[in-house]
């Protein structure tokens, strides 16, 4: 019997649905339309193998290219124009203020456990700070968070690899099967992606409860 779907496996349907580039996302406007993957996302994600009888979805991981990662360290370096990106986001990621004993949303919670749990539970700095921008929670907490984390649920295998610049990231295995060459653009779409379908999924829910009660209520009356 086939189990329920990982978020990572959402985010694969997702990109084989989605062709045209993503819209400009707002993370505190959930009602607007769906964002879309890129081409380079498209490139990217796994292609699901031939369905079987069971009807599961199983993800194909890519052929992994050789590369010397030491060799990428030595003579590749972020672009020029990655860190001027990575200051303006990191000053937007600053500028954010909340509560510190404020605890998190619903929302913001499953966001968090799914890169948690299958992403990464390692995150970068700059990856600490697009889920800040994206969930408006202060970079301290979101910090605070992982740290916290991970002293009480320390557990799951952890893959080292690198960035085609050399900056080493620690991902679950399921993420690099997913996708073998991250990067801050490729995990902002994911985690852009996982953060609207929770949005919807939470609407959703609320709305078939306030259904319900309404229903209920008439019958009684």
């Amino acid at each position: 019997m086939c189990g329920m779907k990982t978020p990572l496996d959402v985010l694969a349907d997702a990109a084989a649905q989605c062709t045209s580039p993503p819209a400009c996302y707002d993370s505190h406007d959930s009602d607007h339309s769906s964002p879309s993957l890129s081409p380079a996302v498209l490139e990217c994600r796994s292609e699901p193998s031939t369905p079987t009888n069971s009807g599961c979805h199983q993800l194909r991981p890519r052929k992994k290219a050789h590369r010397s990662h030491r060799n990428l360290r030595l003579h590749l370096k972020p672009k020029p124009e990655l860190k001027v990106r990575r200051k303006e986001l990191l000053e937007r990621a600053t500028a954010i203020k909340s509560l510190e004993n404020s605890p998190v949303n619903e929302q913001q919670l499953f966001v968090l456990r799914t890169v948690f749990d299958e992403i990464t539970m390692y995150p970068s700095e700059p990856w600490l700070v697009l889920m800040a921008i994206v969930l408006h929670r202060s970079l301290r907490q979101i910090k605070n968070w992982f740290s916290n984390e991970r002293q009480k649920n320390r557990w799951g295998e952890v893959v080292s690899t690198h960035t085609d610049f050399g900056e080493r990231l620690r991902l679950r295995p399921s993420a690099t099967e997913l996708c073998d060459q991250w990067s801050d653009a490729f995990f902002e779409e994911v985690l852009m992606i996982v953060n609207f379908r929770t949005a919807r999924r939470i609407q959703w829910e609320r709305a078939q409860s306030t259904s319900s009660f309404v229903t209920i209520t008439h019958e009684i009356l």
